[in-house]
């Protein structure tokens, strides 16, 4: 009997047990749900700091809207201010213009020797020393600008002024190159074998078949980088903040002073301008401004990036609707045009009929000459790689040569004192330390439960879609704009204060983006095969995530965090509103003011006296070492796990 009355017992709490697992179920997926939710807050967050700080500005006596949109004149300071953006605006474009002018053709062409020349033993080296550029911070090039290729155009152009735009132009070139050649590489990549086949089997060379085949079949692709590369110069704060100057021309000329918009933003956080004022106010204005500008060109950008990752990168046929409007509207006008042209551009061919063979010294002398072009090409394209190689070698050799003298023990772990020789960047690097974890600790949960959410949870539903656009565009916004956004809601919103706290949420806003993508990413590298087994042997949905599908991407998980992290610590425009450029003491709570490395290498580099300049170089080899060690271990982290993989 009490056999039969244990069964009974076990029978009657089954029920129980899955409505707990259904009840438990449902609050994982409501958290995962809030998790994805955030980043529309956030959107709303950066929104409704620029309207209403936008809104200040424009409350102000000495402004007006109309002059502000259709004014000639950027004189903020002064007793007869003047607010017209042409001057910031034509600047930021002279700036982005000239770097892609630049990066463009040096870009395409690696990307072009990567794809389709390069043996895959130097694809595999070449490419990721590419990508390493994009790793180093941009304070690291803003100070490589100033203090190395400053004095080399200096030279070269005595009449060029100490800031001037060329500097930041050359130096923003290869920080901008990365972009280009990984998504030219991939849309080159996604091109299918079968039209270069074609190609060389109707005669065509090598080079031919990349110039006139490949190259415009990618076109689509290759204009989404270039325009993702003008999204990243137009939001580029520091190289332009140390080295372009902060006087607003309004002009084209390259070698004199110039003031984008990004750099009039980061002098209203140096203290250069007091708050309060409509000085300080026209920030938001700006700010504005500029996340208009980089979220259009990162749309169009992104909707084609989004074509190549699906493989559509080559066009398709005409849809029915477009072949109708084709047949009635385009084609009668196109038509007689093209008849009428025919008409005119005709002439009467003449067969000479005493011509009975093909002359095979003129053939031979044009294949030849076909091949020497091809040989030109790709020796360019090469050239194009080597261009990238040289620049990351002598920007790693001078920061070492300059930095090295200056480190030393003291210099990396005594208090700092008031006289120059008493500099040091322990509360620096402390500060750097305490702002990577709390980073980390707000930043991870909320990103991985994103992509979670994403790839294991939701149905592909509008607000899904939705979700997916808004950290999509999240991920293009420039980071100055994340830094008024902390000043705004954390500092003064919230109360926070410049403290710590406030600026680890403002970096985690930054980053959650990037490590959303990175999660996903490692869990679409799961096989579905695991998923499937799960459930059929019983388990829930977030059983099967937990216990299968989550313990397999941990590696890439842990790699992408690590990565994003590792842009976080050397990031400076964010922080520039928050961080204490004067701090002496490391921080010891959440609360308390801090100073980071990246905004102790920008102050050392505007100080006047060149001990300064040197202290941070050496900065520089610290913060770069730091780096270097993170990315290695995301390395060691994603090859230990690939050796381990039995899928």
């Amino acid at each position: 009997m009490g056999f039969f009355d244990r069964g009974s017992t076990e029978l009657k709490k089954a029920p129980l047990t899955k409505k707990v697992a259904k009840l438990s179920e449902r609050v994982v997926v409501s958290t995962l749900f809030s998790a994805s939710s955030v980043s529309v807050l956030i959107s709303a967050a950066i929104l409704y700091t620029l309207i209403e700080g936008s809104i200040k500005f424009f409350n102000f006596d000495e402004v007006s809207i109309w002059d502000f949109l259709f004014g000639s004149e950027w004189i903020p300071s002064g007793t007869d201010p003047s607010f017209g953006i042409y001057p910031l605006l034509s600047d930021t474009i002279l700036i982005a213009g000239g770097t892609i002018l630049l990066a463009g053709p040096i870009g395409i062409a690696a990307a072009l020797f990567l794809s389709e020349y390069a043996p895959s033993k130097v694809r595999n080296v070449a490419k990721p020393v590419v990508e390493l550029l994009a790793g180093i911070p941009s304070i690291v090039y803003g100070f490589f600008a100033l203090f190395t290729i400053g004095p080399i155009v200096r030279e070269i152009f005595p009449e060029a002024t100490y800031f001037n735009a060329l500097q930041a132009i050359i130096v923003m070139t290869f920080m901008v190159l990365p972009i280009v050649v990984s998504i030219s590489d991939d849309s080159l990549k996604a091109v299918p074998r079968h039209m270069r086949e074609a190609s060389l089997a109707m005669g065509a060379t090598k080079w031919e078949t990349s110039i006139k085949v490949v190259i415009p079949a990618a076109a689509s692709g290759i204009s989404a980088s270039v325009l993702l590369g003008v999204a990243r110069a137009i939001g580029e704060t520091m190289v332009v903040t140390l080295a372009a100057g902060s006087i607003s021309g309004g002009h084209w000329n390259p070698l004199m002073e110039i003031q984008p918009m990004t750099s009039f933003i980061a002098q209203t956080a140096t203290g250069d301008i007091p708050p309060g004022t409509p000085q300080a106010e026209a920030a938001f204005a700006v700010g504005i401004t500029l996340f208009i500008m980089t979220y259009f060109v990162n749309r169009i950008a992104g909707r084609v990036v989004l074509r190549i990752k699906k493989g559509s990168i080559v066009k398709k046929e005409p849809s029915r609707v477009q072949k109708f409007i084709r047949k009635n509207t385009i084609d009668r006008i196109r038509k007689p045009v093209e008849i009428t042209k025919e008409m005119i551009s005709y002439r009467p061919i003449r067969i000479d009929r005493s011509i009975k063979f093909i002359d095979k010294t003129k053939l031979k002398g044009n294949l030849i000459r076909r091949k020497i072009k091809g040989y030109f090409g790709v020796s360019t394209t090469v050239l194009s790689l080597v261009l990238a190689f040289v620049f990351l070698i002598y920007l790693l050799v001078e920061v070492f040569i300059k930095g090295a003298g200056s480190i030393s023990w003291d210099f990396l772990t005594s208090e700092p004192g008031f006289r120059v020789t008493e500099a040091s960047i322990m509360p620096a690097l402390t500060g750097s330390v305490f702002l990577m974890l709390l980073t980390l600790l707000f930043a991870v949960p909320l990103g991985v439960g994103t992509a979670v959410y994403f790839n294991e949870i939701a149905k592909d539903t509008w607000y899904t879609r939705f979700l997916r656009n808004v950290i999509q565009n999240l991920a293009g916004v420039p980071s100055i704009v994340f830094g008024l956004v902390g000043l705004a809601i954390f500092v003064r919103l919230f109360n926070f204060g410049p403290s710590l706290l406030a600026g680890s949420m403002t970096l985690a806003l930054m980053i959650m983006p990037i490590i959303v993508v990175s999660s996903e990413e490692a869990l679409k590298s799961v096989p579905q095969s695991f998923r499937d087994a799960a459930r059929g042997v019983g388990a829930t949905r977030w059983q099967t995530v937990r216990d299968h599908v989550l313990p397999n991407a941990v590696p890439g998980i842990i790699t992408g965090s690590i990565l994003s992290l590792s842009r976080a610590i050397g990031e400076t425009a964010p922080i520039l509103f928050i961080g204490a450029f004067f701090a002496k003491t490391a921080p010891s709570g959440v609360m308390d003011s801090f100073v980071a490395l990246p905004l102790t290498i920008f102050f050392w580099s505007r100080h006047a006296q060149d001990e300064y300049h040197e202290f941070a170089s050496g900065a520089i080899l610290v913060l770069l070492v730091i780096l270097l060690i993170m990315n290695a271990i995301a390395i060691f982290i994603r090859y230990r796990s690939q050796k381990r993989r039995v899928w």
